[in-house]
């Protein structure tokens, strides 16, 4: 699936120390928005090239054992070239890579503020799993 996308957008991400025996949690979650047609973003784009949408991708995560948390939200618009459908109509082999750079993006905030924050970077890696629908 061809797009044209924009930087990806940091809308928050919050760190906290915890206790290291607080439940692991890995919740991230990620959806396709339609972008609304009064939005002045779509008064300057060529609609006629492909639909516009928003992936929103909020996210907590605390990793096993590890004395951190971190939550918050990324985002980012993308236009998919030539698609014109609804956003249930997109493969869920394309949402995982339409959405693959918004995760590499929370696991590189994330070991960039380990490594400050801790004196050593976490690495984290995730794996996408499609919805059994």
């Amino acid at each position: 699936m061809q797009t044209k996308k924009d930087p990806i957008t940091v809308d928050a991400f919050h760190y906290d120390c915890v206790s290291p025996d607080v439940e692991p949690q890995q919740n991230i979650q990620v959806s396709l928005v339609t972008i609304s047609e009064e939005d002045p973003y779509l008064q300057e784009a060529d609609l006629s090239a492909g639909n516009i949408y928003q992936i929103v991708t909020p996210f907590q995560v605390a990793p096993e054992k590890s004395g951190f948390a971190v939550s918050g939200q990324i985002s980012q618009v993308v236009q998919l070239l030539d698609f014109f459908g609804e956003p249930s109509e997109i493969d869920q082999k394309d949402m995982m890579k339409l959405s693959r750079p918004l995760i590499e993006y929370i696991e590189t905030l994330t070991y960039q503020v380990t490594a400050v924050a801790l004196n050593r970077g976490v690495q984290l890696q995730f794996t996408a799993q499609a919805n059994e629908d």
